[in-house]
């Protein structure tokens, strides 16, 4: 599903920036090439004030995705996420910074990009924030973390940002698109299928000994490693 602000050219980077979470509220839904391309949380709810975008994802009819037809500050107000949860915003971008006036047919006046802000920073969980680098956003998200990445839009190849109320994670909730491009995560993946073979063709004792040698070396990474399979 084409979208403005869609982020099928930039997917990657952002599940890159995603911690471990049990639960994964995506606010301004769209296309939803994230929540396409991610590995699912145990619990995910798609948001969109949009009836049409609401009406092609219930078209879908993906039993994994709960889909809530609203205001996202409204909704996150009304259901607050549990701190394990991760919220995922990729609001209609910001008046002043883009260079067509109308791109949506749901958009965004200032004081309701205002209110969207302060209800995301008053949420206990993480929460990542994506648009074009904006100084309003600079001032209303000061003290987050921000990341640069390219998308390619209607109007061509542009820089976006992220912003984080966490610093990027070591441990991350999905691994299948690590790297930086196309090249990068393609030598990646071979190399984690190596690995991965090699342990295949050890004995049941030997990759035993090797897990303890990785407890050994690395435990506080491979204990929140293992947490994924708490979920």
């Amino acid at each position: 599903m084409a979208y403005p602000g869609g982020k099928g050219r930039a997917y990657q980077r952002l599940i890159n920036l995603m911690p471990p979470h049990d639960v994964f509220i995506e606010t301004h839904l769209g296309g939803g090439a994230v929540m396409l391309h991610k590995r699912r949380a145990s619990r995910n709810v798609g948001v969109d004030a949009d009836d049409a975008v609401i009406a092609r994802w219930r078209a879908r009819a993906d039993p994994t995705v709960e889909l809530f037809h609203g205001d996202a500050a409204d909704y996150l107000t009304r259901y607050p996420p549990v701190p394990t949860a991760l919220v995922f915003s990729d609001p209609p971008y910001w008046p002043g910074s883009r260079r067509r006036a109308r791109c949506y047919s749901c958009d965004y006046t200032e004081d309701q990009h205002h209110r969207l802000l302060d209800v995301l920073k008053g949420l206990s969980c993480p929460v990542m924030v994506t648009g074009y680098a904006s100084e309003e956003y600079d001032v209303a998200l000061d003290g987050w973390h921000a990341t640069e990445y390219p998308n390619c839009t209607q109007t061509g190849l542009v820089t976006e940002k992220a912003w984080t109320n966490f610093e990027p994670p070591v441990v991350l909730h999905d691994y299948d698109h690590l790297g930086m491009d196309f090249r990068e995560r393609e030598a990646l993946r071979r190399r984690r299928k190596s690995h991965v073979k090699k342990l295949q063709r050890a004995t049941a004792m030997e990759r035993n000994a090797i897990f303890a040698d990785l407890a050994d070396a690395f435990p506080d990474e491979l204990k929140l490693a293992a947490r994924r399979f708490d979920r």
